[in-house]
């Protein structure tokens, strides 16, 4: 075939014992995307005598018109074999037959994992011990799901899918091989990928057959087998997916989401009205908890303390918008927002969209602040000015005269002297007194 051209040079490996049919033609682009290093591997592994196949997602990917990130590769060859053929190789997880290959120092990543039939699951979470082989239906037989369970001889330009995994791409349908029950007992994280992968993203939302659809509910218990890192991991790109609003939905008609955030508020419209944020994981979260906090629920997911930090300041501020009439307080929130401004306002828009519109409408009229929104009194010219000395009073009186400056759209030195003359700085407990921030603490009657 002229479109695969390119592998025509390749020396054949073994012969896989897994009945196979020619290459799609709608594979040319992903034949002319393969990286050189893969074509590489493939060559010495097969030249040594052994059999190799790009497998798994890639070749998903590929039959759905993507070009994957990433290639991996299945082998007869064992660990040590692909350590000793490829020495600049990283022996990532050799216990399980994976190894990171390189084909020079520093050069890119490909996995290759050797052929296996895993022995029997007795915790939920991995085999009791692993089986190396030199059968491709044996490996492709313990995989999750049909569409992940097909692989490409790439010298022989052969397809083989002995589950129908493409049948099911086509249709948009996700289904175990073999026995679906039997698939998510195995490894409880597999409950997670299934609900991952019903995202295909412009290809659109898929949905689980009758049978997995049913184990997904039986089996959830197994996912108290599954280490928590490794569900967030899962939860996280689920919460990134296009379509991440119906996965929710879905999480939550079957039970699961409960069991994974107990303390969240199920009330699912305003995600749907979620869209094209920079952080969606944060965004998701908090209008998932909102009002209520993300804290122990993160934290028992073993949530990053970046992502806590952030979904619990976005709660902080939900639903306590400015008055888009009073420019002062519209001033405030933008600053003491900086970076996260947009964040926030998509959030607000997704709980209550009439009210962030007009906040959103007067932010856009507002002119930038004269002196920008740093401090124009700094604590030396306080010092001068009131003769205090260092200490809670002075660093507090500092980010009230902050506080004042992006309120009033004050602009110089002297503004700020004025509005200094006007505090009763001397009397009171500083730490009640103003500081930028948003929502505002309660201000002092002389302000």
């Amino acid at each position: 075939m002229e479109s695969f051209a390119r592998l025509s040079q390749l020396p054949a490996g073994l012969l896989a014992d897994v009945p196979a049919e020619p290459l799609p033609q709608s594979l040319a682009g992903w034949i002319s995307a393969l990286p050189e290093e893969v074509l590489t591997i493939v060559s010495k592994v097969a030249e040594s005598g052994h059999g190799v196949w790009v497998v798994g997602g890639p070749v998903r990917d590929g039959l759905s018109g993507r070009i994957p990130n990433d290639f991996d590769l299945t082998s007869t060859m064992e660990p040590d074999q692909v350590i000793d053929l490829f020495p600049d190789s990283i022996p990532t997880g050799v216990e399980y037959g994976t190894v990171t290959v390189r084909t020079e120092p520093g050069g890119a990543h490909f996995e290759m994992t050797t052929l296996r039939s895993d022995q029997e699951y007795l915790d939920g979470r991995r085999p009791e011990s692993v089986k190396f082989g030199k059968s491709l239906n044996d490996d492709l037989q313990r995989r999750d799901l049909t569409i992940n369970s097909m692989a490409i001889d790439l010298a022989r330009c052969l397809l083989h899918d002995p589950f129908e995994g493409r049948l099911d791409l086509g249709k948009g349908v996700l289904r175990a091989v073999g026995e679906a029950k039997v698939r998510l007992a195995e490894d409880g994280l597999r409950i997670m990928r299934v609900y991952r992968f019903m995202d295909q993203s412009e290809a659109g939302l898929w949905q689980p057959d009758e049978e997995l659809s049913a184990a997904l509910i039986e089996s959830q218990t197994m996912l108290q087998n599954v280490s928590v890192e490794r569900i967030w991991q899962e939860f996280t790109r689920i919460l990134e997916g296009e379509h991440a609003a119906d996965i929710l939905s879905r999480l939550a008609v079957d039970g699961v989401l409960e069991r994974l955030l107990p303390s969240g508020n199920m009330e699912l419209r305003p995600q749907s009205e979620l869209s094209g944020v920079e952080n969606p994981v944060e965004a998701r979260l908090a209008i998932l908890f909102h009002p209520a906090s993300a804290r122990d629920d993160l934290i028992a997911l073993k949530a990053p303390k970046k992502v806590i930090v952030g979904v619990e300041d976005l709660l902080s501020r939900l639903g306590q918008l400015p008055n888009p009439a009073e420019p002062g307080e519209l001033r405030l929130y933008r600053a003491a927002l900086g970076a996260r401004l947009q964040l926030q306002l998509a959030c607000e828009s997704a709980l209550d969209e009439p009210s962030e519109a007009a906040v959103s409408t007067a932010l856009d009229a507002l002119a930038v602040n004269r002196a920008g929104n740093s401090p124009l009194a700094d604590g030396n010219w306080i010092v001068e000015q009131t003769g205090l000395s260092p200490g809670i009073r002075l660093g507090r009186l500092k980010a009230w005269l902050h506080h004042l400056q992006v309120e009033n759209d004050l602009a110089t030195l002297s503004e700020v002297a004025e509005r200094l003359a006007q505090l009763s700085w001397q009397d009171g407990e500083p730490e009640s007194w103003p500081r930028l921030q948003w929502p505002p603490a309660d201000t002092p009657a002389d302000e």
